[in-house]
């Protein structure tokens, strides 16, 4: 590889550890370049200020989750195989990239219009195979009333609560981290079946 590309490499990788971690407001451009091991003069060679390296890596952080998503949703797979892979991407993602949902969800909230421009920009929406097999499911008999959108949520918001809610998980529930761990991967296990059972007629 390259020098310049190394030493970009490096310094999006120790800033999405910062982001990640500290959020916008709380990383420090001395703090990425330290931890790149590089000084501050050349990091702002690469990138000319936070707000532009921070992008760089929310943008990132976003492609990591919506592509294999709604290329799961989009897929011919059975809607209750769609479920348990995408029950079992984002337990994956999150084992991966512990702090990933907490720095998606922060800046969604802190930016909300900056969010939904980039999101837009990726054309992203329910696709509409999806949302015919839950409309086929229901009028066959096989599910209760129920509408693409609020399926899917049901299985998004299943997923990533305990996720985002980490730190209020573990103190109601008395868990150690070993624990936590533990209990995502009970989840990742009876979502699915939460999810159908809760819809059989």
């Amino acid at each position: 590889m390259p020098i310049e590309k190394e030493t970009e490499q490096k310094i999006f990788e120790a800033a999405q550890k910062i982001f990640q971690k500290s959020g916008f407001e709380g990383a420090r451009m001395q703090e990425i370049a330290d931890e790149a091991g590089i000084n501050k003069s050349m990091l702002h060679y690469y990138y000319r200020n936070k707000d532009t390296l921070f992008m760089t890596v929310f943008q990132s952080s976003v492609k990591k989750i919506m592509p294999q998503l709604f290329g799961t949703l989009a897929s011919d797979i059975p809607l209750r195989e769609k479920v348990e892979q995408i029950v079992e991407f984002y337990h994956d993602m999150f084992l991966k990239n512990p702090q990933l949902p907490a720095f998606v969800i922060y800046e969604m909230n802190q930016h909300p219009q900056r969010f939904k421009d980039f999101i837009g920009s990726m054309g992203v929406q329910l696709p509409e195979v999806f949302i015919d097999q839950v409309e086929d499911a229901v009028d066959s008999g096989k599910l209760r009333s129920i509408t693409g959108d609020q399926f899917f949520m049901n299985v998004v918001s299943m997923c990533m609560m305990p996720m985002i809610a980490r730190n209020m998980v573990q103190t109601v529930l008395q868990l150690t981290d070993d624990e936590y761990i533990d209990f995502l991967n009970e989840r990742r296990k009876i979502i699915p079946s939460v999810i159908f059972n809760g819809l059989i007629i």
